[in-house]
C-alpha cells in the first residue's frame, strides 16, 4: 500500500501504462500499487467496429464502471442491450454477466474503473499473448484467455 501523504498523485496525459488489444488500445492510469488496491482507473481507445471476444462474462472479485468519453459503446446483458452515447455511465457489479462492443463505423473511448483493484493486470496478461500470437485477432486470442479468466475471477456465462 502507497504510503499516506497529502501531496495528490498527478497521472500527466500522456503517462501510464499502454496496452495494445488487437486495433485498440487501453492505458492503465492508476493500478492497484497507486491506490493501495482500492481501485484501478483504465482508459480504453476503441477502434471502429471492435469486436473483443463476445462470450457472455462477469467478474467474481470486482466490480467496473464505465464511462462513455467519446462514440457509442454497445453492452449486452442478460435482460437488455444498451447502445451508450457519450457521457453515459453504466455501474456492472460483482456476478453480472455482459458483452460489449463498438459496433459504429467511429473510434469510442471509455474510463474504466475496477474497485477494488487487480484486473487491469489482466490486459498486461493478455498483452503479452497478442506479443506471442501477433497476427491474431481478438477472437483468435480468445482460447488462449481462458486460464487468465481463472486466475483473475472472471466467470462465462456461455
Amino acid at each position: 500500500m502507497p504510503a499516506r501523504t497529502s501531496e495528490p498523485l498527478i497521472v500527466e496525459p500522456d503517462s501510464g501504462i499502454t496496452i495494445a488489444l488487437g486495433t485498440s488500445s487501453l492505458t492503465i492510469k492508476l493500478g492497484a500499487e497507486a491506490t493501495g488496491g482500492r481501485f484501478a482507473l483504465l482508459d480504453y481507445d476503441i477502434a471502429p467496429n471492435f469486436l473483443p471476444p463476445q462470450v457472455p462474462h462477469g467478474h467474481t472479485m470486482e466490480s467496473q464502471t464505465a464511462y462513455v468519453v467519446r462514440g457509442e459503446i454497445q453492452f449486452e446483458f442478460a435482460s437488455r442491450t444498451i447502445d451508450a452515447g457519450e457521457g453515459t455511465v453504466i455501474h456492472i457489479s460483482e456476478h453480472c454477466g455482459f458483452t460489449w462492443r463498438n459496433r459504429t463505423a467511429d473510434p469510442a473511448r471509455m474510463l474504466y474503473i475496477f474497485a477494488p483493484a487487480g484486473l487491469e493486470r489482466f490486459f498486461v496478461d493478455v498483452q503479452n499473448l497478442y506479443k506471442e500470437h501477433p497476427d491474431a485477432s481478438p477472437a483468435d486470442i480468445a482460447p488462449h484467455v481462458a486460464s487468465l479468466w481463472a486466475k483473475y475471477g472472471i466467470f462465462s456465462e456461455a
